[in-house]
C-alpha cells in the first residue's frame, strides 16, 4: 500500500481527534485543559497532548459545548497558530468572536455545508443533540470517508441521512457510546454502526468525566461479532489505520 492508503490518528480524548491527511493537521473538538473543573467536574486523565504541541492546519467544532469548544485549548491554538483555521457551526463562530479573536479566522460551517481544502474536504451532517447547532462529520479523503458522530442521540432520521451522505463505503467511523447528556447508549451505537457497516470503528466521549463515561467493553465486543474492526484507542497514542 502506498501512503495514500493509510491515516494516521491521535485521541484527545472526550470527543477530540487529530487526524493527518497527507501531512494536513486536522483536530476536531479539542478539549486539552482542565476548565471544566471549575464547574466540578474534573478530568479522569491527563492531557494528552498541549494545544501548543498539536501545530493544527484546520481545527474543527461540532458544536458549542465547554467540552468540544473549550475556551482555553482554543484560546492557546489561535495564539500559538495564527495562521491556522477555525471550522464550525455558525453559534461555534460567534463564541469564537467574543472571545476576541478576528472572525476571518473563522469559517462557518453549518449543517449540510461543505468545506473544500487542497488535500480532504469535509461535509457537516446531521447531528440531534441538546445543542440545535450540532454537527457530525464526513471527510472525504483521496476515495475514502471518514466519519465522526460529535454529540448525537439515535434520532429516527439519523441513519436514514448519514446513508444519503455516504454512498461510499465508509473506511472508519468515530462514534460517541455515553448514552448521557442527549448522546446515545453504547445499545445505540451498535445499531448505527451494524447500518453503516464501516470498516473501522472506534468508540469515543468515554473515559473522560466520572459523571459522563461508560465502558467500552460491551460496544467492543458487539460490534467484533459483527465481524467489523473495532479500535479501543488511547488519548494521545497515535494510530496508524489502513483505508
Amino acid at each position: 500500500m502506498g501512503k495514500m492508503e493509510t491515516l494516521k490518528v491521535i485521541w484527545l480524548g472526550q470527543g477530540g481527534f487529530l487526524f493527518e491527511f497527507d501531512g494536513t493537521k486536522v483536530v476536531v473538538d479539542p478539549y486539552l485543559s482542565n476548565s471544566l473543573a471549575a464547574r466540578g467536574i474534573e478530568r479522569m486523565i491527563a492531557i494528552p497532548i498541549a494545544p501548543e504541541e498539536l501545530q493544527p492546519d484546520y481545527v474543527l467544532f461540532t458544536h458549542d459545548h465547554a467540552d468540544h469548544f473549550d475556551e482555553e485549548t482554543v484560546t492557546a491554538l489561535t495564539n500559538q497558530y495564527p495562521t491556522c483555521k477555525f471550522i464550525g457551526p455558525s453559534s461555534v463562530a460567534e463564541h469564537y468572536v467574543k472571545l476576541g479573536f478576528d472572525p476571518k479566522q473563522f469559517q462557518v460551517l453549518n449543517k449540510g455545508e461543505v468545506f473544500y481544502s487542497r488535500t480532504f474536504s469535509v461535509n457537516a451532517v446531521p447531528a440531534f443533540h441538546t445543542d440545535a447547532y450540532s454537527t457530525g462529520f464526513v471527510f472525504s479523503y483521496q476515495k475514502h470517508q471518514i466519519y465522526i458522530s460529535g454529540d448525537t442521540l439515535l434520532d429516527p432520521e439519523l441513519i436514514p441521512l448519514l446513508k444519503k451522505e455516504m454512498p461510499e463505503n465508509l473506511s472508519l467511523m468515530m462514534i460517541c457510546i455515553n448514552g448521557k447528556l442527549g448522546n446515545m447508549t453504547d445499545v445505540e451505537a451498535v445499531e448505527v454502526v451494524k447500518a453503516l457497516s464501516p470498516k473501522t470503528v472506534v468508540p469515543m466521549h468515554y473515559g473522560m468525566f466520572e459523571s459522563n463515561t461508560v465502558a467500552p467493553d460491551f460496544f467492543y465486543q458487539s460490534t467484533t461479532e459483527l465481524g467489523l474492526q473495532c479500535e479501543l484507542m488511547k488519548p494521545g497514542t497515535a494510530k496508524i489505520f489502513n483505508l
